[in-house]
């Protein structure tokens, strides 16, 4: 009997302790960020649950955590700086055969009320980023560079036609998938060196074409203003001239003003004698 009633003790300390782990694993938490996706013995009910406090049947029901805060997914030749760990740019051919590389970052999250949509089709955010987000850009990066030349794909319209052409075909790719895009930003364009040497070879060339020209306007502007103070000078003396012609005791006033600086003065005495009458020695 005694050994009954222990027996009887057992079974009830071990069917109130099921019962209290059953109790405490029918609890559910979701934290702030996240949501979770209910599935029942493995199908996605259509229930997501946001953060608070749950009571589920831990026997059939369980769930399934994605984050909703912002997401972030680089491809990048600085090995670390993309989420490969190696050079993960995207190497794209332009329209007239030079390869380019370059580097994108796509911003999206997950739409809280649609997260059941995203776990049925990809279970998690990475196996999304692998099998939607990746080959989506990949693919569109080098459709639209195999439209731009290679002189413009690295300037800001050409990388503005990357940017859009990109985040359109993601928009409409993420249509039906529980993801919604933010922003693409295309980080960088890197020509290859031999062009970019080129390139700078050309920048150089025309810095000292347009300083040839600079000295060259200003040799120019030199002789202008040469010739324009010539022109002065000869009209200067042509007016003066003129007016000496016109104004005979002006002329005469001007030789007296010079006679007074010589040395020697000589008087003549008439008209026609040529030959000084009369000399002195000026002060």
């Amino acid at each position: 009997m005694a050994s009954n009633r222990r027996l009887i003790g057992y079974a009830v300390v071990a069917v109130v302790a099921l019962i209290l782990l059953m109790g405490l694993l029918s609890f559910v938490t979701v934290s702030e960020g996240n949501v979770k996706v209910v599935t029942n013995q493995g199908q996605v009910t259509g229930e997501v649950l946001g953060p608070g406090w749950y009571v589920l049947n831990p026997v059939t029901e369980s769930t399934n955590t994605l984050s909703v805060r912002p997401q972030e997914y680089t491809m990048s030749a600085t090995q670390g700086e993309g989420n490969v760990n190696r050079n993960d740019q995207v190497d794209v051919l332009t329209n007239d055969g030079l390869q380019v590389g370059v580097d994108i970052t796509v911003r999206y999250s997950v739409n809280a009320s649609e997260a059941d949509v995203l776990y049925t089709k990809y279970r998690t955010l990475p196996q999304a980023e692998s099998r939607l987000i990746r080959p989506s850009i990949r693919s569109e990066l080098r459709t639209e560079a195999g439209d731009i030349n290679t002189t413009e794909i690295y300037t800001k319209n050409g990388q503005e036609r990357l940017r859009e052409a990109t985040r359109d075909v993601l928009r409409e790719e993420f249509e039906g998938t529980g993801l919604e895009l933010q922003a693409v930003q295309i980080r960088a364009v890197d020509l290859p060196q031999q062009y970019q040497n080129s390139i700078e070879q050309k920048e150089i060339e025309q810095q000292k074409l347009a300083q040839e020209r600079t000295r060259i306007d200003r040799a120019e502007l030199q002789k202008e203003r040469q010739r324009i103070e010539a022109e002065a000078s000869a009209e200067q003396i042509r007016i003066r001239g003129e007016a000496l012609r016109e104004n005979p005791i002006v002329l005469q006033q001007r030789r007296v003003e010079a006679l007074k600086n010589a040395t020697t003065i000589y008087v003549p005495m008439g008209g026609n004698q040529t030959n000084p009458v009369l000399t002195r020695e000026a002060d």
